[in-house]
């Protein structure tokens, strides 16, 4: 799909849906966001938005960077405020009403239960991502030891996210480097 033909109402449509139903954090709601753009609604392909997040991780809160960078893929700087808008705005809005009901009332048991069952989901949600997103990736060998590399280095060793995406990013660009001077070394 061309970006012009993606009108600004319907990328507000669609991230005020992801802000209103997407609980559970920023992988359920990148989760979302590859469901409705990228799978159902095709605005962007899967690698672009894998390069989103990736790129996104460098700059803070995930969910509202992969919303601009979709919203700007669809329709440049105006789809990109667009889309923040409709999808903070159902956020805002319950916080600001839970806050005032936590003041008056303290302590809501009734809503600690109703949430409760979330997590289970939120779970499934974000493993469905990570297996969408994996799965065109995983072509040869050195991206699944990366990969395990990476949740070993995160998960068992608690080496912090900034140095894992960094080091991938050094190995990468030393990788290229030696691809590439390597390829014109043969061809001259």
């Amino acid at each position: 799909m061309k970006n012009k033909e993606i009108s600004l109402i319907e990328i507000a449509k669609v991230f005020l849906t992801i802000g209103t139903i997407g609980v559970g954090g920023w992988p359920a709601i990148l989760a979302l966001i590859q469901d409705y753009c990228v799978t159902k609604r095709q605005w962007l392909s899967i690698d672009e938005f894998s390069h989103g997040i990736a790129l996104g991780q460098f700059l803070g809160p995930f969910a509202v960077n992969a919303t601009i960078f979709v919203g700007y893929r669809a329709r440049g700087f105006k789809g990109a405020i667009v889309a923040l808008i409709a999808f903070l705005t159902p956020s805002v809005t319950c916080v600001i009403a839970l806050s005032a009901l936590y003041i008056h009332f303290h302590q809501i048991p009734v809503l600690q239960s109703a949430l409760s069952g979330i997590g289970p989901v939120v779970s499934a949600l974000i493993l469905s991502a990570a297996f969408q997103i994996g799965k065109g990736r995983m072509k040869s060998i050195e991206p699944v030891i990366l990969m395990l590399l990476a949740i070993i280095l995160s998960a068992v060793l608690k080496v912090q996210v900034i140095a894992i995406l960094l080091t991938a990013l050094a190995y990468g660009f030393i990788k290229t480097f030696f691809v590439n001077r390597g390829g014109k070394n043969e061809d001259t």
